[in-house]
């Protein structure tokens, strides 16, 4: 079981992070600081056909992750039926592409927002929220998981939920300065959680 759930919890983050990183050399311009990587995968961008699988394969480590972990001390139920939701969301809002680079969000105050940008960013928020709340939910519950594991899982929800907070708020000012950054800091600090889990997986 651990050597399963350790190879599927690598497998979608790696999948991830190598498409963001070659899709970054594929589009003229594009800053890694200042812009989110779902401009990769944007209506128009060169980075899509890269950018598109990357968030399906972080979607399917995530959804065979869960099914890896079930059982296990360290995802107790609810944990794998919430990470694999976490998956069906990446998906979504992989396939859910914004209208434009840009990536028009209505609560950032932008005007020309399309159906599919508001279906791309209830999505995103979704994942988002499921990665601060799948390491909480695994503190509390894995009663039988190693305490440094229980920690862990702590510090990454909260980790993770300081990035979110502050890129948030990156990304709300004019020129967005640093928001990708941020943004990249929150996905390491929720993506840590998977092999975090995978290598307490079996361990009481």
């Amino acid at each position: 079981m651990r050597a399963r759930a350790v190879v599927w919890s690598l497998a979608g983050p790696v999948a991830f992070a190598a498409a963001a990183r070659i899709g970054a050399r594929l589009v003229p311009g594009y800053s890694s600081r200042d812009e989110p990587i779902s401009a990769l995968a944007a209506t128009g961008s060169p980075a899509a056909r890269v950018m598109v699988p990357g968030f399906l394969g972080l979607a399917a480590g995530s959804v065979g992750l869960a099914r890896a972990l079930r059982g296990s001390p360290s995802a107790p139920a609810p944990v794998p039926a919430l990470l694999a939701l976490a998956g069906l969301t990446t998906a979504g809002a992989g396939l859910a592409r914004c209208s434009d680079r840009s990536c028009p969000t209505r609560w950032l105050g932008d005007e020309n927002v399309t159906r599919v940008d508001d279906l791309h960013a209830q999505l995103s928020a979704a994942t988002f929220a499921l990665w601060i709340v799948i390491p909480l939910v695994a503190s509390v519950r894995a009663r039988h998981a190693a305490p440094w594991y229980r920690r862990g899982c702590r510090r990454l929800a909260l980790s993770t939920l300081v990035a979110l907070v502050g890129g948030g708020m990156l990304a709300r000012t004019p020129s967005g300065t640093g928001s990708g950054t941020a943004q990249r800091v929150m996905l390491v600090s929720a993506l840590s959680w998977y092999p975090l889990a995978a290598v307490a997986a079996g361990r009481g």
